[in-house]
């Protein structure tokens, strides 16, 4: 599958202070979105995942690496009049109402007035906020402003979105709206690079993940893909075992009071069936086991980092 966006080997430092070594925000940072895809970006603070999403959108220069864009080396106008973007903490005007914000956005992206008139409309329905278009952004709350924020990113109708926490300030019921709107953008066709501190919400929305730790890729791909563990089986029976006699394998557990399923390593999913046959047990299920996000994610950078950052 084509990518969307490529970057290779890209390295940024910053000054910390006169006569100070320079901290290192990426170094050798390699990732790739596909065409059509949500991709999360994960990592704990200071991993870098703000400085990638800058030096994606041109508002950072990195000191080398390279950035392709629809297979387009560099951040060329092009390029930028494709992308859609919303800022981990935008600014707004916020005596205006969204309705003249996203007037003066359509116009900075090159449509005529009948065009806005229409996107306008369009894009207050899909945020839920048509009813308060009209209001000052004065009175209007985080959750909401970050709704307007994914509404002037899509004002350009981009072929490709780089969300920074799309999520942030939103209540549980705003969170779903976010969710159900990033799959009916990437059933549009979107692609979506989406950098987030919510696992769940990673979880259920995205296709794959890149997960980077002191500026470096150190794990991207599929979701299936990742995490689906090589070593660990589940075996889930039809109904529980009233009493178990025979001694199972050592890595076998059970992961319910019920006892109903159990974990163990693959290579005595065998010897552990051979009991439960023998008990009389219904094997419903066995199968790889698949990790969670949030266990994955600490597997690869250790729960000493926190989620989120830049």
């Amino acid at each position: 599958m084509q990518a969307v966006l490529r970057i290779e080997d890209l390295r940024k430092s910053y000054r910390t202070g006169w006569r100070k070594p320079r901290r290192s925000a990426l170094n050798g940072l390699s990732l790739e979105v596909p065409r059509g895809s949500i991709m999360g970006l994960l990592g704990p603070n200071g991993a870098g995942k703000t400085t990638t999403l800058k030096a994606v959108m041109g508002l950072i220069r990195p000191d080398s690496g390279n950035i392709w864009v629809f297979g387009i080396d560099g951040i060329t106008a092009e390029a930028r009049g494709k992308i859609g973007f919303l800022p981990e903490q935008p600014y707004f005007d916020l005596y205006l109402t969204p309705r003249r914000l996203l007037g003066y956005y359509g116009r900075l992206a090159g449509l005529n007035s009948s065009q806005i008139q229409s996107k306008i409309s369009h894009l207050l329905s899909l945020v839920d906020l048509g009813e308060v278009a009209d209001l000052s952004m004065e009175r209007y709350s985080k959750g909401m402003l970050q709704r307007i924020g994914l509404a002037q990113a899509l004002i350009s109708e981009p072929e490709f979105l780089v969300l920074d926490e799309p999520s942030s300030g939103l209540d549980p019921l705003g969170k779903e709206q976010v969710r159900d709107l990033l799959e009916e953008l990437k059933r549009g066709g979107k692609t979506i690079l989406l950098s987030s501190h919510q696992l769940s919400d990673i979880e259920e929305v995205c296709d794959g993940v890149a997960i980077i730790n002191q500026g470096l890729n150190v794990a991207s791909g599929s979701l299936d893909e990742l995490l689906r563990s090589r070593d660990e089986y589940e075996i889930t029976l039809e109904r529980p075992l009233s009493r178990l006699k025979g001694k199972l394998p050592p890595s076998a557990s059970w992961v319910d009071g019920q006892k109903k399923t159990m974990i163990l390593s693959k290579k005595e999913v065998n010897a552990a069936l051979k009991v439960l046959l023998e008990e009389g047990a219904e094997i419903g299920e066995v199968r790889q086991r698949r990790m969670t996000l949030e266990e994955f994610f600490f597997s690869r950078v250790g729960k000493g980092g926190g989620e989120g950052g830049r």
